[in-house]
């Protein structure tokens, strides 16, 4: 019965369960060298994760560089399934005339990402809340689905804003403009005050709003947020902001899920490859905190990909499984150095907790017994009861040293671990980017 009222309220959105249920990853436009595969590999990676497509973040629209990476992406899409749309990024160019220009060069293409009823081009955004009659002029003069994020950025704007807040009086201007809404600020605590875990009531009263007038919901998931750029460092929590952010979407079972990010390494929320041509010469401050040599964050990959399975399949978090021909799968994550730490220092540290941090997805007749054991320093932090699903947990306590994830057996012998590649020090100088270690097997399973 409750799966015939979802597909009732998909059909008034003019969706069909499928589109219903997309999960795209917000991809950063940067440069790509045309003579390397990188932008065949960034898509033949997503699509193997399972995600449906990039929302490609555009901040130069018609930039030669901007045009060429577009360019490479459509082509390694083509003759695959996988998507691609715009995300208009108004915080880098507010002109949206502009935008639109450039989607007028590629909304025709196969691979181009549609949805609704009448299989519209998607339109998403980076902002635009104060575009209302740009936006209502190309809704009334393009065919697009138009799913902006309209997160009020301004000072008392944010996740605590009358966007969440008060929808209604805040979006009712729209109703007639957009097909949906997409969250931005609210994939991660706020956290000013102290450690803080993520909070799903401003999606759910933003996604209510939106079901209330036919319109659809894309709502964010996000592992962290830290960027040591342009003069300012600033951090929010990344703990277990995924798992936690996982089961939520999986509970609230919005529409659209949009990843953030596949590649930006300037808010190290980066899941897939940075590749050097995007930052060696524009923005080689980044590769001091962020890179896939030092701090590769691939070994979240696996957890995404059964949460996506997860999230298509309609059922929550503890029915989560590992992908197919997997037993298990997870992943132990850790900052290198301890928050004591006294240069560089972020915004909103005291939001950080010393933490090893891990998730462990299980299938559902997992053997009996299983447990999950972390150390930190070479002392046990934590040995607790593994269950089908989704687990996860902040551990708090880490100390200096190696850092390890295991998963035990009902004898206390280890199955798969994690181990830290490199110890945790009493560095002074800060970087809130997370060392991220994929789950491997130890030993033939009984």
């Amino acid at each position: 019965m409750a799966f015939l009222l979802r597909l009732a309220a998909f059909a008034a959105l003019g969706l069909s369960a499928v589109e219903a249920r997309a999960v795209v990853a917000h991809y950063m436009l940067y440069r790509l060298d045309p003579n390397t595969d990188h932008a065949r590999r960034d898509v033949r990676e997503a699509l193997a994760v399972g995600f449906d497509g990039f929302a490609m973040n555009m901040g130069t629209p018609g930039a030669n560089w901007s045009t060429s990476a577009i360019d490479q992406l459509f082509a390694a899409a083509k003759g695959t399934n996988f998507g691609l749309f715009f995300s208009f990024d108004t915080a880098q160019h507010k002109i949206l005339a502009d935008h639109f220009a450039v989607l007028e060069q590629y909304r025709d293409h196969p691979n181009y990402m549609r949805a609704g009823p009448d299989n519209f081009p998607i339109v998403s955004s980076y902002g635009g809340y104060a575009n209302t009659s740009d936006w209502a002029h190309f809704k009334s003069t393009s065919d697009i689905y138009l799913i902006p994020n309209l997160d009020d950025t301004r000072p008392g704007g944010g996740d605590t804003g009358p966007y969440y807040t008060s929808p209604a009086e805040q979006l009712s201007q729209y109703n007639d403009i957009v097909d949906g809404y997409f969250s931005w600020e609210s994939a991660w605590p706020q956290s000013i005050h102290g450690p803080e875990n993520i909070s799903s009531a401003g999606d759910q009263a933003v996604m209510n709003f939106a079901r209330s007038t036919s319109k659809s919901y894309m709502m964010g998931l996000s592992a962290l947020q830290y960027k040591n750029l342009f003069g300012d460092s600033w951090y929010r929590v990344g703990e277990v902001n995924l798992p936690q952010r996982m089961g939520q979407i999986l509970e609230m079972k919005p529409e659209f899920t949009e990843f953030m990010t596949w590649n930006d390494g300037g808010e190290s929320h980066y899941i897939g490859n940075m590749w050097p041509e995007a930052y060696a010469n524009d923005l080689p401050e980044i590769l001091l905190y962020a890179n896939t040599e030092q701090w590769p964050h691939y070994g979240w990959q696996p957890l995404v990909t059964s949460f996506i399975k997860a999230y298509k399949a309609g059922v929550p978090a503890s029915q989560m499984e590992p992908p197919k021909g997997k037993q298990a799968v997870g992943a132990l994550w850790y900052r290198g150095m301890l928050k004591t730490c006294t240069e560089k220092v972020p915004r909103n540290i005291d939001a950080a907790v010393d933490s090893v941090n891990y998730a462990i997805v299980l299938p559902k007749r997992p053997s009996k017994g299983l447990q999950v054991r972390v150390s930190s320093g070479g002392r046990v932090l934590s040995t607790v009861r593994a269950n089908p699903g989704l687990n996860y947990g902040a551990v708090p306590g880490m100390r200096v040293g190696r850092q390890v994830l295991e998963l035990l057996d009902r004898h206390g012998k280890v199955l798969m671990s994690a181990t830290s590649p490199s110890d945790v020090t009493n560095a002074t100088e800060c970087n809130f980017n997370f060392n991220v270690v994929g789950l491997e097997k130890e030993r033939r399973w009984h």
